[in-house]
């Protein structure tokens, strides 16, 4: 069963709850290689920000700490390789590269995910992609959509358009059992990007699971 968490993107939130996705704790993964440059210079960048815009809400250097909201303990985390950052809670952690077909062609994937108390939480980035994979990108959000699908087995329940920023994205909507399971899907650049989130027994995605997906920024 763990094994096969590893193997699909989707998986890594479908484990029944109490479950676990890896042995341990991943403190210092090398998917944050040189985070700490980044790190400092993310808080520079905001620090800047915050004496230009002092009224508009933007994001506070102090917003980079660990914040406990009671329910979940949020931490912002910096994928320096993919290119963007976002607010998880802190749980189990694991971390892997995984392959989704995608009608044929295989297209891999840079995963993280952490795994609060009655939740699933993914951030996942592929592969750099040739111009010729992204003329369409219409065309590949549904072969994403569908690879998802087929390698999960999950119940689609709603799928639409969005944007993020003018770049194409979808929102999707799944359930497995008792499970819903939200996602956010964009072709930013020459990357595709994946937010996945699950809870169990809850009839619409949660305030939390909006949250998470609201916070996924570009680095600059």
């Amino acid at each position: 069963m763990i094994k096969k968490l590893f193997l699909n993107i989707l998986s890594l939130i479908c484990l029944p709850i109490g479950s676990v996705f890896a042995q341990g704790r991943l403190d210092r993964p090398e998917f944050f290689r040189d985070g700490q440059m980044q790190m400092e210079r993310e808080i520079q960048r905001l620090q800047q920000q915050s004496q230009q815009q002092p009224t508009t809400g933007v994001e506070h250097p102090s917003q980079l700490l660990t914040i406990d909201q009671g329910k979940l303990r949020w931490q912002k985390y910096l994928f320096q390789d993919g290119g963007f950052s976002v607010w998880m809670p802190e749980g189990i952690k694991s971390q892997e590269t995984i392959v989704l077909n995608l009608a044929g062609n295989k297209l891999p994937f840079e995963v993280f995910a952490t795994q609060p108390q009655n939740y699933r939480f993914v951030s996942a980035y592929s592969v750099t992609l040739k111009p010729d994979q992204l003329a369409n990108s219409t065309q590949l959000l549904s072969l994403v959509r569908d690879g998802i699908v087929t390698e999960t087995n999950f119940t689609l329940v709603s799928d639409k358009p969005t944007t993020w920023q003018g770049y194409s994205g979808l929102e999707l909507t799944m359930t497995d059992q008792d499970e819903l399971i939200g996602f956010r899907v964009y072709v930013i650049n020459d990357r595709v990007y994946v937010l996945a989130a699950g809870q169990k027994n809850i009839s619409s995605l949660s305030e939390e699971i909006a949250s998470f997906f609201d916070s996924f920024r570009l680095l600059e």
